[in-house]
């Protein structure tokens, strides 16, 4: 039998528990080399620890504006003085610290944001990371729109600093193919 692309990526699925990506590509293999399924796996190797991607998102308090904006992966997250309608607003407050913070909350609270990247806040500054640890990370965008030029600053147009992750060629295992 031919194992299905839904059915492999029943094996190969998203975890926050490695240990259980870890079974799944075990049962995965199992089958594989038992003959009950046939396919291929393409492995790469690495040789250096990953390093996930990170950027920066400096807000200027006295120059940061309602409909400023800063997008993360293609996702707009806009600043109200108001209060915010969902995590794609944030709420610039009395003081750069909670205002930072409120950016930090939409931006892990977005869902189709938050699967990609988490962020944290101190000091006006919002630090944003990749899940996936490698030179991946390097290709998330990160850009602002503000109404003067320093409302909101990022620190560059993507993450960088991803390190790692794959470093040999690929190598295909086929079985039953």
């Amino acid at each position: 039998m031919n194992a299905s692309r839904a059915e492999l990526n029943d094996y190969i699925r998203s975890s926050t528990d490695p240990r259980g990506e870890c079974i799944a590509l075990e049962r995965l293999f199992k089958r594989l080399a038992a003959g009950t399924i046939s396919g291929s796996v393409i492995a790469q190797k690495s040789t250096v620890a990953a390093v996930r991607a990170s950027g920066t998102v400096t807000l200027i308090y006295n120059d940061l504006a309602g409909n400023d904006t800063v997008t993360i992966a293609g996702i707009t997250i806009t600043c109200v003085t108001g209060n915010p309608t969902g995590f794609t607003q944030f709420k610039k407050v009395t003081d750069l610290a909670t205002t930072a913070a409120n950016l930090a909350a939409a931006i892990n609270g977005l869902t189709t944001l938050n699967i990609y990247v988490s962020a944290t806040a101190a000091a006006g500054v919002v630090t944003v990371t990749a899940h996936q640890s490698g030179v991946v990370g390097n290709s998330i965008s990160l850009t602002e729109s503000s109404a003067t030029p320093t409302g909101i600053v990022v620190s560059a147009a993507t993450l960088t600093g991803g390190a790692g992750g794959i470093v040999s060629a690929p190598v295909t295992y086929s079985r039953g193919l």
